[in-house]
């Protein structure tokens, strides 16, 4: 007889209002930490108590933000494991209404082997802005991890006011032998990142970030600005050395709403 795999199964569900939490559900392995702030900063910190993800997991995490604002990471970076069965499914849904949100979760790293569907939705209602910052880590060199076989399928869309600005998606299934090896994809480098910013508050920060990219110079690293957004893409040989790019343009251009476990 086949045994039944333990499987880990979390959900969060929040909603900040005027700044109070009026819902703050946790449940299995999702947890939520809101840290003492010295600075006035709300900050949510999600924990996964499983210590990393595998196949068959499900991750769900619901948040609704009117007239506040928020920053939200995660206590470390989150693990996707080899694992035997279906993918994990990670999925957020997120609505900002006439709010700022600085969503700043900690890197994903994928190991050899592992399978996970995940699915960002954030929708910005009235005047509201996001400083949005993923990272993707495919095997750490550090560690002399090798990906050869992978199963990932990450999807992100981010409307305004209802209306579809920004959509991506990541589909991999298979041999990352040949993404590696192309110029035009990974071009030999594990470590990704992509950081977007959406609002009025590009206007303020767009001098500001072209100041900051002209000091880059180890890493590749491109911003663009078009249809009323920010796109920064990063991409370094080692996770270690992508985290200081990172930290180095949101510490210029956000200051104190940068979480305290960001620093290296």
């Amino acid at each position: 007889m086949d045994k039944v795999l333990q499987r880990s199964n979390g959900k969060i569900d929040i909603e900040l209002i005027e700044n109070n939490f009026k819902k703050y559900f946790q449940s299995g392995c999702c947890k939520i930490l809101n840290p003492n702030s010295y600075n006035g900063n709300n900050e949510l910190v999600l924990i996964n108590t499983a210590g990393g993800i595998t196949c068959n997991d499900q991750i769900e995490i619901n948040t609704f933000i009117k007239n506040s604002e928020l920053i939200i990471c995660t206590q470390a970076a989150e693990k996707i494991y080899a694992g035997i069965g279906d993918p994990a499914k990670i999925n957020i849904n997120i609505t900002v209404k006439n709010s700022n949100l600085f969503w700043l979760p900690k890197e994903l790293i994928l190991f050899d082997n592992s399978k996970l569907i995940r699915n960002i939705n954030i929708n910005l209602l009235d005047n509201s802005n996001l400083i949005f910052c993923e990272s993707t880590i495919f095997g750490r060199k550090a560690m002399s991890e090798k990906i050869q076989n992978i199963s990932f399928a990450d999807q992100w869309k981010i409307k305004v006011n209802s209306l579809l600005k920004h959509f991506e998606a990541i589909n991999i299934n298979g041999s990352m032998i040949d993404n590696y090896k192309n110029s035009y994809t990974f071009n030999n480098q594990s470590s990704l990142s992509t950081i977007l910013i959406f609002g009025k508050i590009i206007n303020q920060l767009e001098a500001e970030l072209k100041k900051i990219m002209k000091n880059i110079e180890k890493h590749y690293c491109e911003m663009t600005k078009f249809d009323e957004k920010i796109i920064i893409r990063s991409l370094a040989e080692d996770n270690y050395d992508l985290k200081k790019t990172i930290n180095y343009i949101l510490k210029n251009i956000i200051h104190d709403k940068l979480p305290k476990n960001w620093d290296l």
